[in-house]
């Protein structure tokens, strides 16, 4: 049997999306799958029909059990070669004093003793890991012979990537267990160039480490999600389906070599540069991790980050080209100045020209991102809106007839969690009016009145 962990410590990258619906793909080309849910949210069970109150045994039983378990109690067949080990939340305890893991003298190991009694029954096993980092990942890297790490195609998910591999680089090293683990990149959108561009890049710092099977966003994924099937039996003629179809023949491709002790190439994660391991854990390129500490290389990095943040703030504020009104270009250059958001006596003045789109709108952080459509003005040929706004920085953007944008005016930007650059604003208190001066008529503040 081969054991995969599929594991990564940032939430919503389709982590459990990728174990149900791989596992689905393995078990429909005939190989014998067992999934097992190391999650405490039980979402596997969820995401495949399996209904919680008429589990018997779950994997948190399992790991605490000193004597041989009872497969027929803890598995849960699913469909034809699928069988599920589920999760409850009592698995959440599992990790706590008195959990009844903590105190095992092999506490580290107990997936791996599990998972060997089950071994005959299987060829391959897929682990849901949670997104902690503890001792149930602990388990999960220790009984699994490679790694697979959902990256979503955002700006925070690349700056992530690297941490995550150096992670388990280090967890399963200090359980003495070398692992080969590969980056499979998630939640893609091929329509946005900011995406496309984020792939591109992650490809070219970490090479063949990425799965060559990209997984596109599909409703259709949610929707099979909701209706406790994998996206190959709900819709196998989806992207969804075709997706994770190509990463399930990529991953039959590569199981024959799992396990076997062959060398095989891993990524140095602060470089991103190949290095040749052995069975007997030699390494060459030792001087590359001397070279990855060094000022210069952390220069590089930022050098090239700050790049791709710049490149992809523009292609953001280009999204929706802004057309100017064909005016005299003196005219013309006045009206580029008034555009963009300024400050006034009366607060901060949204203007942006009429020929930007149909209905503009304003949302941001001090209307809690709704909408708030900018007024026509036929007569100055601009839309505009002024917002009283408390002393501070203010993250804003456009909705220009439903696509929402940076402010094509305003070259102060922010990117947010999801890599979508923000433009900022910053209001400075208003001054307190000068103190009044005594006049020939009014008496000074020593003056004696008569």
């Amino acid at each position: 049997m081969r054991t995969l962990a599929v594991i990564n410590q940032k939430g919503g990258c389709g982590k459990t999306t990728t174990s149900i619906n791989l596992a689905a793909v393995l078990a429909r080309a005939g190989q014998r799958t067992l999934l097992v849910d190391l999650d405490p949210q039980s979402h596997c069970a969820a995401g495949l029909g399996v209904p919680e109150p008429r589990i018997d045994l779950d994997i948190a039983d399992a790991l605490r059990a000193d004597e041989p378990l009872d497969p027929d109690r803890l598995l849960w067949p699913v469909s034809r070669c699928l069988d599920l080990a589920p999760s409850r939340m009592s698995l959440a305890g599992l990790e706590a004093i008195g959990g009844g893991l903590v105190d095992k003298p092999d506490k580290e190991l107990r997936l791996r003793r599990v998972l060997s009694q089950l071994a005959p029954r299987y060829d391959v096993c897929l682990i849901d890991c949670s997104p902690s980092i503890g001792l149930l990942a602990f388990n999960a890297l220790v009984a699994a012979d490679a790694a697979l790490v959902p990256v979503e195609t955002s700006f925070f998910s690349l700056q992530g990537a690297t941490k995550q591999l150096s992670t388990v680089r280090s967890l399963s090293r200090r359980m003495g267990h070398e692992l080969r683990v590969w980056l499979v990149p998630t939640l893609h959108d091929p329509e946005s160039s900011l995406c496309e561009d984020l792939l591109d890049e992650l490809r070219r710092r970490f090479g063949s480490k990425v799965v060559p099977a990209v997984i596109r966003r599909d409703i259709a994924l949610k929707e099979a999600a909701s209706f406790g099937q994998p996206i190959v039996e709900y819709d196998a003629d989806t992207i969804g389906a075709s997706d994770y179809q190509a990463l399930g023949d990529w991953v039959l491709g590569q199981l024959p070599s799992l396990g076997s002790g062959e060398a095989h190439e891993h990524v140095e994660p602060e470089l991103g540069q190949p290095v040749i391991r052995t069975d007997n854990g030699a390494q060459e390129g030792l001087t590359r991790k001397v070279i990855a500490k060094t000022g210069a290389h952390i220069d590089e990095l930022h050098d090239r980050a700050k790049s791709l943040a710049n490149k992809l703030a523009e292609r953001a504020k280009m999204a929706v080209p802004p057309a100017m009104p064909e005016t005299k270009p003196a005219e013309n250059e006045t009206a580029r100045r008034l555009f963009g958001a300024r400050h006034t006596t009366s607060g901060v003045l949204f203007v942006q020209p009429l020929a930007l789109g149909n209905k503009v709108s304003v949302i941001g952080e001090f209307n809690q991102w709704a909408p708030r459509e900018l007024n026509r003005n036929e007569a100055m040929g601009v839309y505009e809106l002024c917002v009283r706004l408390e002393p501070g920085e203010h993250r804003y953007r456009l909705d220009v007839d439903g696509h929402r944008l940076a402010d094509p005016y305003n070259s102060e930007w922010q990117l947010d969690d999801q890599g979508n650059p923000n433009s900022v604003i910053r209001v400075l208190p208003t001054p307190p009016p000068p103190a009044s001066q005594p006049t020939a008529n009014q008496p000074g503040p020593m003056t004696q009145a008569t």
